[in-house]
């Protein structure tokens, strides 16, 4: 019976197909089934039938679609569909999106990726990597996602590559604007890689030239507080500029209110968010480089609103975890207000408490976070907003911004910074928790970490959070689009989770009614492991609203949450998660799957495949499954299987082995090469022999058999393209030998065996005939072929010759093969003829069978060649079935066994598939003709530079290779227009732009581009520079007379140049006397009224020329001389001098005493300079006092002030003040000059600043004595009367009572009473603000001093803690000491003040605080305070909290257990226990939260985890008992039944689950224990019970029991057989012995019949002699072998031999598996230096391979291999940067990489990571 009969069923699965571009891709499926199928292939849904670039064909129950010319449309999944009339199948990829994909080896790929660096501005930066790719990828550098060349000048970088794959980008003398993210972008024909790193550069500080703006003259800006304002900048230059904001001359940093950078239109923009009134000022945008700098500036005013707050916000600073509290107060108590923090509206929670008492609006912000660092503003309804910053301290230092905008393709860069540089740092986005990509850069540097998104896409949009530890920050990333006009999808409805299911989940869900169905959308499943932040994707589709999420899936055990969203090109959905969780147990999986193995016919095919657990698999070979022995080798070693097929027969080639296990399914395929190196010919036929080399100008030699062969007559040695020939016409047999074609590094070699062949043409049958009766002449015979009498014809003579019969056939062909008979009389004989002969079959030269595929250009000649086997054969061509004959554009070539179709001049029409056609067999040719490219000619570089002088005339020309080919010219990538002034030329192939009068503007790119080829002009357009014209005419040295007017004149060669004037080596500035002026092209300088001083060396600049003019200033002054008598004059009086000159315009200097003279309010200069000295002397009067009294005494009070003052003579005399002849100092003495008063005011008086006073004017003096009286102080308490009494004479003297210089009013405080001298002033019930000094105003005046004993308010009754539940009140009372003492409660430093939770009430020295509605937020302590003293209280707000208890688990060892506990509140932190110490988590201890419930999670249980778990939570707590038993004990082998003779042993085997388990033997249900006759053993997981010498009675039901399970068998004992004869032939036979482990003993024990019979011990034939380690014995009739320490070598077969019996057995020794104890580590070296890579394993006896990626590496002058013991070494000495890569050693089954990296002469440090900072 056909098991695979009926509906169609799959054989052998299609395996994943990887191919390149333009080679064959064949997919190939088994299907079975009766009646036969019909199978169809489909791709993308689409089925696919046979044309030219799909073929299907049919092997057996193979069914193959190939795939030629492979495109990377191509890739994707194809399914083969099966059908028949009793059912249908079909086949996919294994259900897995594995396309046709491209090789890894030849995609880019950075095998070393840029660093990050940070560097000095002015420092050169450069970054290196190193990529792999084939062919070589093209390289370019970007920086913020535009190229290098459009933002930097060609001389500010470098891009360089070098050998080893390795490139470089050097940026020299790096700017400020140079920081920023720079990406490498490797790309080559089949894909594209990419990598980025930062750049940071430091600022240097340096002097600035800071030029001063006048406010008056800048632009003015005004905008309304809490807006905000926006300023924009653009300059250019080259190099490019650095740019520094300024704020009234103070250096602008990016902060949280002011942001810098520079927008997408180039400009530099400064943004001040939430304007304030103090942000109004002069704001200054400055730029600068290395040729000069310039500013612009603005004045901001900030305007307030009508309606200001009365007490603004101001700013805060808290801790993370703390209470902020900002408060602020309207002007009206009935104004409304609203809290924002910056943009986003708040509203009461408990997050945000908001309080509202009379004019004051308070908000509270409890549990303060990272995020809640901002602006917040408080806004009344007309639009008045006060504004203040929030600063959170904690752990991270530098926060997220709460949004960041970008485009798509742009760069998304973010930056946080914490406060210690060893914390554990995630990224997350959406959930996701993010890792290093080519389009995702994370950075760490020390303290402050970067998070960089290459190239932006739009559903890049998202949440990206940062935590570090508790503390987390986040930030909107928002990608905007161009044009984006649709929106995201609407995330799914109607979600539901089926768990029915074992070990597997069903979740199902609907599409969202109103979604977009137009719009392409897929549905993405994610999961999330309880305990843990991050989600993964699981499941994606487009149609289907179900998913079965098996425990295959996971990764590991545990219990699992999910969720789903949708997603189009527009963006995606929010996520909707399913209810509950599902606990799933992962499944066996495949490690390391089947490869392909390819052998030469004869060699072994090795198979292996490494599953996840260990477990029992099936091999197969097309279907046929596969039994270990013979051919076939099948092993396992715990999860790894292998398969050795011996002997490889070319039957096998393209067989599918497949390996199934337990749902584990994994297929290949064998190939089975045939031996070329062998080649038979018959003599005649021409021998061809080629080779194909690696490079086409390769050079070979032929030889045969050690010598040199040459080109002859017969010989021709061929070399075409890479493949080399030698082709011998007409072969003999001299030409068999050994032939080898050599090249440089390699030989190939061939043997030619020619064979001497018979060619029969004719075949003759003979025979005799015998007659005894007759004459044998008379006898008639008859010939018959295949039963058809034969009769004479052409080729076919029938001839008799006495007793001869024959017959002849001639040119004997295929059909004259049969049977012939030839009959006489009754006899005959008959003959078998075969007629054999050659058929010719063709094949594609240098290629396989399968159809080539060609692509030629028109006009070019086409060949299409194919070999034959034979050089005799026919062919015939055939183009789209049409039979192809010779013409004048086709030629039919026909050489030796080469057959050659050749087209002289292809064309369009030539295309179409080709047949090469002989006897039964053909090849085809799918030919493409199409147009050639057009290509660019000259220039041959695809990038010019060319620099032009403006107004000269630019042409830009190339050549094409087709004369009417269309091209197009761009500048700055947009194309060009003609016009006047751009004029596009076409002469033949040439094409030119030509620009006849060029400027400035005109620098750019530019291309000219064809269809497929394009060259690039850069093209700088700089000024001519600048010449002084007619410089040989222009008089420069000029003489001038004083006064006179001097002009020193040029003209320049262009009218917009920059001219500077110097003066010996000074730039002049425009004044009063110096000009300098502009005329078009002419430059010239005034001096005006010059002067002696104007004379030297004047320079004009003009940058490329300069000029020199020497100026000579000449002229006299006549003086009239004159004798002026010398004068005494009074002071006061007026002098008049006067003189006179020879020129009206001559300048004069007045001199007195050397000193020059200048105009001021007292001196008069009518004229400007006398040169003659004049001498006067003026005799003033001495200065003196006037009113001038002796011993002037001066009373003062303590702390009050006193004032000394004298008159002089003389106003302006200069007096000094002397105490105790000490001149007078310090802050309190004033000394004043008004006209001819001078005083001295001390304030406030000190008693030690009594003495004697001296103001003294050098020719005269005036002594003061100063007496400081103490003011006599009055006490009183607060409260109190205070009196003030004073006795005046006389008794009716008018007096006024002054308190701090100000009259007191009489009234009920204050009252006065006179009682005849003796004055009264009584100051009712005093209080503190009245501590001051009083006076009594009369002709005479009186101080006191009253002074205020406070009365202190004490606290008379502490308070008490207080306990309460959750929302109730609670009351704090205390009391005073005076029942009008103020007091103030505080919680946490903030004052409480009266509100709808809080009661503040006073009973007279009773203070009572009421709480209303208490929440756990209100615990603490609360402190009442007076001026003198406080008290405290500590409120406990007891949780009224309940919970859903634990329940008691009992579960396995190695199982997980789980516990949860649901609370009725959040944000509660609770504590897991286990036999009462807290549960840390870890690896196998995972405690987590989701809102009420707390869950944990203890995985890989061991029996020591048993035991009691407690959960506690704010007093209240639930246990649960944890119990974890052993695993049930399960029987792998059981007991089998044994049948022995009597006297033998038996050997009872089974083996359990585990290896430590106590088991009983049991006979007959009797336990058995060990002795002389019984031995009870166990070997790891096996039990034993071994019977040494069975008899009848040992007969019956033996038992081992474990316990939980047992296992039972018979053991039946039979007696001897009697013969004849004796037992000295009987013997007790040998077993294998298998011995696990080395160093281990191994006994053999052989028993005959009789004793005294010797017997000789032999292993593999060779006899066995005792040794120091084999020890032979004899005991009676029992003869022992004992082998002690066993090494592998000992293997084989033991014989024992005694007479003329022998009993044998196998000694197998099972070596333990090595495992390697220490890896591999990476290491770094110097070029030229020695490395050594070491590992250690566990036995010295092993053998280990060491490789350099695929490649095995073997000693050599530079590499060492060594063993020392356990320690394998690999050294390579003189390194080299090619020795960079993986090097790994493999020993046994275990493998151990590392890196190794050299550091070559061009890296000259090691890169290092540096922080970004987004500007």
């Amino acid at each position: 019976m056909d098991i695979f009969g009926g509906a169609p069923r799959v054989l052998g699965y299609p395996r994943p197909v990887v191919a390149q571009c333009g080679t064959v891709a064949t997919l190939r499926c088994q299907i079975d089934g009766d009646p036969r199928p019909d199978v169809i292939w489909e791709h993308k849904s689409i089925q696919i039938l046979s044309d030219g670039h799909y073929k299907l064909t049919e092997e057996g129950k193979a069914y193959l679609l190939t795939i030629t010319g492979v495109t990377p449309q191509d890739a994707g999944q194809y399914i083969c569909k099966a059908k028949n009339s009793i059912g249908e199948t079909y086949a996919a990829f294994g259900g897995h999106m594995n396309e046709v994909d491209l090789p890894s080896d030849d995609k880019p790929r950075f095998l070393i990726k840029p660093l990050s660096l940070r560097v000095d501005r002015g420092e050169d930066a450069a970054f290196s990597c190193k990529i792999w790719g084939t062919p070589t990828p093209e390289v370019t550098w970007e920086k913020d996602g535009k190229k290098l060349n459009d933002i930097f000048e060609s001389a500010h970088f470098s891009v360089s590559n070098q050998d080893g794959g390795w490139f470089q980008l050097k940026i020299y003398r790096t700017r400020m604007p140079d920081k920023g993210v720079y990406t490498c972008r490797a790309i080559n024909c089949y894909s594209e890689a990419l990598a980025g790193a930062v750049l940071l550069i430091e600022p240097v500080p340096e002097r600035q030239e800071s030029k001063i703006v006048s406010a008056s003259k800048a632009k003015k800006f005004a905008v309304a507080e809490g807006k905000h304002a926006k300023f924009r900048c653009f300059v250019t230059g080259k190099p490019k500029p650095d740019i520094f904001w300024k704020k009234d001359g103070v250096p602008l940093e990016p902060g949280r209110r002011h942001l810098i950078f520079e927008d997408r239109e180039g400009y530099y923009t400064l943004k001040v968010l939430y304007c304030k009134v103090q942000d109004t000022g002069l704001y200054v945008c400055a730029a600068s480089n290395a040729l000069g700098n310039t500013l612009s500036a603005v004045h901001l005013s900030v305007k307030g609103p009508a309606v200001r707050f009365t007490c603004p916000l101001k700013d805060v600073e808290v801790r993370e975890r703390d209470v902020a509290v900002l408060e602020c107060e309207v002007p009206n108590e009935s104004i409304p207000s609203a809290w924002y923090l910056e943009d986003q509206r708040l509203m009461p929670s408990s997050k945000y408490g908001m309080e509202q008492k009379g004019t004051k609006r308070r908000l509270t912000i409890h549990d303060v976070g990272t995020d809640d660092d901002g602006v917040y503003l408080c806004e009344m309804p007309d639009g008045g907003k006060s504004i203040a910053e929030l600063s959170v301290k904690g752990t991270i230092v530098r926060k997220l911004p709460r949004k960041l905008e970008v485009l798509e393709g742009e760069n998304a860069v973010f930056c946080v910074e914490v406060e210690s540089d060893d914390m554990e740092i995630h990224w997350f986005k959406d959930g996701f928790k993010l890792h290093e990509s080519h389009q995702t850069i994370l950075k760490s540097f020390g303290k402050t970490h970067i998070l960089v998104f290459v190239n932006v896409a739009y559903q890049d949009s998202g949440v990206v959070t940062f935590v570090a530890g508790r503390s987390k920050t986040s930030s909107r990333l928002k990608v905007k689009g161009t044009f984006r006009k649709h929106c995201p999808p609407i995330c799914p409805v109607g979600v539901k989770m089926d768990m029915d299911r074992p070990n597997s989940a069903l979740l199902t869900w609907t599409p969202a009614p109103n979604s977009q169905t137009s719009t392409r959308s897929i549905f993405v499943v994610e999961r999330q492991e309880v305990g843990s932040q991050e989600w993964q994707k699981c499941f994606t589709t487009e149609t289907t609203t179900s998913a079965e999420i098996a425990g295959d899936s996971v990764q590991c055990e545990g219990d699992y949450r999910f969720r789903v969203c949708c997603i189009n090109k527009y963006g995606r959905s929010g996520h909707v998660e399913f209810p509950k969780a599902v606990h799933l147990v992962p499944g066996p999986k495949i490690h390391r799957s089947l490869k392909g193995c390819e052998v030469t016919e004869g060699e072994d095919a090795h198979f292996s495949i490494e599953l996840s657990a260990t477990m029992v698999g099936t091999w197969f070979l097309n279907s046929a499954q596969l039994q270990h022995g013979g051919r076939y080798s099948i092993k396992q070693s715990q999860t790894k299987h292998s398969l050795v097929i011996h002997e490889t027969c070319a039957a096998e080639d393209t067989a599918e082995v497949t390996f199934i296990a337990n749902g584990v399914r994994d297929s290949a395929v064998l190939k089975v090469k045939h031996s070329d190196s062998d080649k038979r010919v018959d003599i005649g036929d021409a021998i061809v022999l080629y080779c194909e080399v690696s490079h086409p100008c390769a050079k070979v030699s032929w030889f045969k058999d050690g010598k040199e062969l040459q080109v002859d007559d017969g010989l021709n040695i061929q070399s075409d393209g890479n493949m080399r020939r030698i082709v011998i016409q007409s072969a003999d047999e001299s030409h068999s030998g050994v032939y080898t074609c050599e090249t440089t590094g390699d030989v190939i070699k061939f043997n030619v065996n020619v064979a001497v062949v018979i060619q029969v043409t004719s075949f003759t049958i003979l025979c005799l005939v015998y007659n005894l009766q007759s004459s044998v002449s008379d006898l008639v015979c008859l010939r018959y072929k295949d039963g058809c009498e034969i009769q004479p014809g052409d080729n076919i003579t029938l001839q008799a010759e006495g007793t001869m019969r024959r017959l002849i056939i001639r040119s004997a062909e295929a059909s004259d093969a049969g049977s012939y008979t030839c009959q006489a009389g009754n006899n005959s004989i008959d003959f078998t003829v075969n007629v054999r002969g050659t058929r010719t079959f063709p094949t594609p030269v240098g290629s396989s069978t399968d159809d080539i595929v060609m692509e030629s250009y028109i006009s070019e000649e086409i060949h299409l060649q194919c070999e034959l086997s034979r050089s005799s054969g026919k062919v015939r061509w055939f183009k789209d079935g049409q039979v192809m004959e010779e013409s004048n554009n086709v030629q039919l070539i026909s050489e030796g066994p080469y057959r050659r179709l050749t087209i002289l001049n292809g064309s369009a029409e030539d295309g179409g598939e080709y047949v090469c056609e002989t006897d039964g067999d053909s090849v085809f040719f799918q030919l493409t003709v199409k147009e050639p490219p057009v290509k660019i000619i000259s220039p041959s570089e695809s990038e010019l530079e060319l620099t032009h002088l403006a107004s000269e005339r630019l042409e830009l020309s190339c050549e094409i290779s087709h004369v009417d080919a269309p091209v197009r010219w761009y500048k700055d990538s947009l194309e060009v227009d003609e016009g006047p002034n751009l004029v596009l030329e076409v002469e033949g192939a040439k094409r030119r732009l030509v620009i006849p009068l060029t400027t400035v503007d005109d620098t750019g790119e530019y291309i000219c581009d064809t269809e497929d080829d394009s060259v690039a002009f850069l093209v700088t357009i700089t000024e001519p520079p600048v010449k002084i014209l007619r410089k040989s005419e222009i008089k420069t040295n000029l003489k001038s007379m004083l006064s006179d007017d001097i002009v020193l004149e040029c003209e320049l060669s262009r009218a917009n140049a920059v001219a500077k004037w110097y003066k010996d080596n000074c730039r002049i500035e425009d004044d009063e006397r110096y000009c300098e002026e502009e005329e078009g092209a002419f430059r010239s300088l005034v001096i005006l009224n010059a002067e002696l001083g104007d004379s030297g060396e004047y320079f004009l600049d003009v940058g490329d020329d300069s000029i020199s003019f020497q100026v000579t200033v000449e002229g006299t002054i006549d003086l009239v001389t004159f004798q002026l008598n010398a004068q005494e004059m009074m002071a006061g009086e007026d002098l008049i001098l006067a003189c006179e000159v020879s020129r009206a315009n001559a300048p004069v200097q007045w001199y007195c005493n050397d000193k020059l003279l200048t105009s001021d309010s007292r001196t008069y200069i009518e004229n400007w300079l006398l040169y003659d000295s004049i001498s006067f002397s003026i005799k003033e009067p001495p200065v003196t006092f006037v009113h001038k009294k002796d011993d002037i005494v001066v009373t003062g009070y303590e702390a009050e002030s006193v004032t000394l003052t004298s008159y002089v003579s003389k106003e302006g005399a200069q007096v000094r003040w002397l105490k105790d002849w000490s001149p007078v100092e310090g802050e309190r003495f004033r000394a004043l000059v008004e006209g001819h008063e001078r005083t001295l005011t001390i304030e406030p008086l000190r008693r030690s600043d009594a003495g004697e006073y001296t103001c003294d004017v050098n020719t005269d003096q005036i002594h003061f004595s100063l007496l400081v009286k103490e003011l006599h102080n009055t006490t009183v308490l607060e409260g109190e009367d205070a009196t003030f009494k004073c006795v005046v004479s006389p008794e009716d003297v008018q007096l006024a009572w002054i308190m701090d210089n100000e009259p007191i009013t009489l009234g009920n405080r204050f009252q006065a009473d006179q009682n005849g001298l003796c004055h009264t002033l009584v100051i009712k019930k005093c209080q503190m603000i009245w501590c001051v000094t009083r006076s009594l105003r009369a002709p005479c005046h009186f101080y006191f001093c009253l002074v205020f004993s406070e009365a202190q308010v004490m606290f008379t009754k502490k308070m008490e803690a207080v306990m309460a539940e959750e929302f109730e009140d609670a009351t704090l009372e205390t009391e005073i000491s005076l029942e009008m003492g103020e007091v103030q409660w505080m919680r946490q430093g903030v004052v409480i003040q009266p509100g709808p939770r809080y009661t503040l009430a006073q009973n007279g020295c009773k203070r009572t605080l009421t709480l209303h509605n208490l929440t756990l937020s209100d615990r603490g302590t609360y402190r009442c305070e007076t001026l003198h003293d406080r008290t405290q209280v500590k409120l406990n707000v007891e949780l009224c909290l309940y919970l859903k208890c634990l329940t008691d688990q009992e579960t396995f060892e190695r199982e997980t257990a789980s516990f949860e506990v649901e609370l009725s509140h959040t944000d509660v932190e609770g504590i897991w226990q286990k036999d009462g110490i807290r549960v840390k988590p870890n690896n196998n201890w995972r405690v987590s939260t989701n809102g009420l419930v707390h869950g944990l999670t203890l995985s890989n249980l061991t029996l020591e985890d048993t035991g009691t778990i407690v959960f506690s939570a704010e007093g209240v707590r639930t246990t649960a008992r944890l119990t974890i038993k052993e695993t049930p004990v399960s029987i792998l082998k059981t007991l089998t039944d044994v049948r022995v003779e009597e006297e033998l042993p038996a050997t009872l085997e089974c083996e359990f689950s585990r290896q430590i388990i106590e088991v009983r033997w049991l006979k007959n249900g009797k336990e058995m224990k060990p002795g002389k006759n019984c031995r009870i053993y166990s070997m790891g997981r096996k039990r034993f019970c071994q019977i040494m010498q069975c008899s009848l009675a040992d007969s019956g039901t033996y038992t081992c029991d474990a316990g939980e399970v047992n296992t039972s068998c018979s053991l039946e004992v039979y007696g001897k057989t009697v013969t004849t004869k004796l037992a000295h032939k009987y013997i007790s036979f040998l077993q294998i012995f298998m011995i696990s482990g080395l160093d281990q003993n191994a006994v053999f024990m052989c028993e005959v019949s009789l004793e005294d019979v010797t017997g000789e011990w032999y292993r593999d034939g060779h006899k066995i002699r005792p040794t120091s380690t084999i020890k032979i014995r004899t005991e009676g009739t029992k003869h022992f072998l004992l082998m002690c320490n066993v090494k592998a070598e000992d293997v084989g077969e033991i014989r024992f031999a005694a007479r003329d019996v022998e009993s044998t057995a196998y000694l197998e020794v099972e070596e333990l598996p090595v495992s390697i104890v220490k890896p591999l580590r990476d290491r770094t070296a110097l070029e030229k230096h020695r490395v050594i890579l070491e590992c250690t394993v566990s036995s010295p006896r092993c053998s280990a391979v060491w490789y350099k990626g695929r490649e095995e590496l073997v000693p050599s002058d530079r590499l060492e291999i060594l063993a020392d013991g356990c320690s394998l070494k690999l050294v390579i000495n003189q390194v080299t940067v090619e020795d960079e890569g993986t090097y790994s050693v493999e020993v046994g089954e275990h493998t151990s990489k590392a890196k190794l990296m050299v550091e070559g002469e061009f890296r000259t440090s090691r890169l290092l990571y540096f922080p970004f900072i987004d500007g």
